[in-house]
């Protein structure tokens, strides 16, 4: 994988000078809330036919185009040229389950662990079909506007990082072409190594590197679209970027922060495009 060509700094966050609240009071108007009662934000990158970018689907977005990197939660758009720097704190490999489109099922309907699609597979209730993988009708035929689809999903559970040395926590979803991109990624990341005072060699953890996301035009003979580009830009070098990466893989590893893909802006048109 390509280094970047300037090494990205990791600048630790600040309070602004004028401090607005009583520090005691920080956290405060939170206690009630569980983990239930966040969205963990999904990081997609906007196509053409997105919602957010279509004008007549009710939900377009001032200034947003195709290839830009999207915040399903805080509706915050970036530029997908100059591209986003991210720590990923985990990684899951899941299936998701999705309505056909234009139905009245559509949409996000849950997500099986790769076991469960293996034992599906088995006893013929989930079946391969053009290389795509559905659950098939009473009488064992497959509908493309009738079926449920299941995709191959690589969510990359990542801290996205401002230039004001801020940060926050969201997913990127990676499936069909883009799977490719998600295992190059995981490559790269465990080919990196430290050397110890000892002078042994160990793999940090993913959440000690910065990494860099762009995107970029693709096509197949299905279409065009804009998939994503990563590269290694450095070491985290901020102690609490570091912490608080930790901190969200954990929470992860403890089957906390899940992602909301029920919340996608259109049931037609999801944020995640389970298409590419």
């Amino acid at each position: 994988m390509a280094k970047a060509k300037n090494e990205v700094a990791v600048t630790e966050s600040k309070l602004p000078a004028t401090i607005l609240f009583d520090e005691d009071d920080v956290g405060a108007g939170l206690e009630g809330a569980g983990q239930d009662s966040f969205a963990l934000p999904i990081l997609a990158v906007l196509q053409k036919g997105s919602p957010q970018v279509d004008e007549a689907s009710g939900v377009s977005l001032e200034g947003a185009k195709a290839g830009m990197f999207f915040d399903n939660v805080s509706g915050k758009l970036r530029d997908g040229k100059s591209g986003v720097r991210l720590v990923q704190a985990a990684y899951r490999r899941v299936f998701l389950r999705w309505g056909p489109r234009g139905s009245d099922s559509a949409g996000f309907k849950g997500e099986l662990a790769p076991d469960q699609v293996a034992q599906l597979r088995a006893e013929g209730k989930i079946v391969e079909h053009e290389n795509r993988l559905y659950f098939p009708l009473p009488d064992g035929t497959i509908s493309e506007k009738k079926c449920d689809r299941v995709a191959d999903t690589r969510l990359h559970y990542v801290l996205v990082l401002d230039e004001d040395g801020s940060w926050s926590n969201a997913v990127l979803s990676l499936t069909s072409t883009q799977i490719k991109k998600s295992k190059l990624l995981m490559s790269a990341l465990a080919a990196i190594k430290k050397r110890t005072s000892d002078g042994r060699f160990i793999t940090p953890p993913t959440f000690a590197t910065v990494i860099r996301a762009t995107t970029v035009p693709e096509q197949n003979d299905e279409g065009t679209w804009f998939g994503v580009r990563f590269e290694v830009a450095g070491d985290v070098g901020s102690p609490e970027v570091y912490a608080a990466a930790k901190q969200f893989y954990q929470g992860v590893s403890q089957g906390q922060n899940q992602a909301r893909f029920d919340d996608p802006g259109t049931k037609e048109n999801p944020v995640v495009d389970e298409k590419f």
